[in-house]
């Protein structure tokens, strides 16, 4: 059985769509299951630009960062903490996302492709059922950001397979690119556990397939891609309680084998 000894997808409060318990809680969960390396990666806030229940406050960064740090001093006997943050990649915040490295000292960037921004600053969604153009917008701005070489893995790289209803030519299509230019930079794809157990209701209602993909991972597999698991938690219980059987079920349909996986990151 595949157990994890590292999670670098974690959440907290802040990004307004997980539970409002303390940082500690996940660090206390993690080291009751042995997990030995941990990396907080909330939703980055973005200067200028509020998005209630999405991210975290840009006046809140800060406290974020205090949080981690004294967590990672007090528990440095029990386990190894980092402080990274999931983000989307957008051309116009380059300059921002070196000043987190370089100012704010982070430890890493997680590409998590959600939506874009107007100029506004207003919302724009990728995805609607079978609603081609928006899968394909999604892949772009992935693919930009795997090039940016900005990230240490791909979150859920499947995520728009929350509004597929049939994978047609032009989705296939589109799978064998993220896929391939993954390959080529040498990023992971993320087996993203929130999306079995927080999201597939939704997806199943809408009359959609879900990630993660079996589909998907096979061909990630057959591609020859490397892989790295995610519990992406938003509730400190859900890094305690990972349901095990369920991925040893999933990477023995997608034939994924432990050689495949990527259990600790190098920062």
């Amino acid at each position: 059985m595949k157990k994890l000894i590292a999670n670098y997808h974690t959440h907290t409060y802040r990004c307004g769509h997980a539970s409002m318990e303390p940082d500690e809680n996940y660090v206390l969960e993690a080291i009751k299951v042995g997990i030995k390396d941990l990396g907080f990666s909330d939703h980055a806030p973005f200067k200028g630009i509020t998005h209630e229940k999405m991210r975290m406050e840009f006046g809140q960064f800060q406290g974020y960062l205090d949080s981690i740090k004294n967590l990672k001093e007090k528990y440095f006997n029990n386990i190894t903490i980092h402080v990274g943050l999931e983000c989307e990649y957008y051309e116009d915040k380059l300059d921002y996302y070196h000043e987190l490295f370089n100012d704010y000292k982070i430890d890493y960037l997680i590409l998590g492709q959600h939506l874009r921004y107007n100029e506004e600053g207003e919302p724009i969604n990728y995805f609607k059922k079978d609603k081609l153009e928006g899968f394909i917008n999604y892949k772009n701005d992935l693919i930009k950001g795997m090039k940016s070489g900005l990230f240490k893995y791909v979150c859920h790289p499947d995520l728009f397979m929350n509004f597929v209803s049939e994978i047609t030519p032009q989705i296939d299509k589109l799978m064998d690119e993220i896929c391939l230019e993954a390959l080529k930079l040498n990023l992971p794809l993320e087996i993203n556990l929130h999306g079995e157990f927080k999201n597939k209701d939704g997806a199943i209602a809408r009359g959609c397939l879900h990630y993660p993909s079996p589909y998907f991972f096979k061909k990630a597999k057959k591609f020859g891609n490397k892989f790295i698991i995610g519990i992406d938690a938003h509730n400190s219980n859900e890094i305690s309680e990972i349901d095990y059987s369920f991925l040893d079920d999933f990477l023995k349909e997608t034939s994924i084998s432990d050689e495949d996986i990527i259990d600790i990151l190098h920062f």
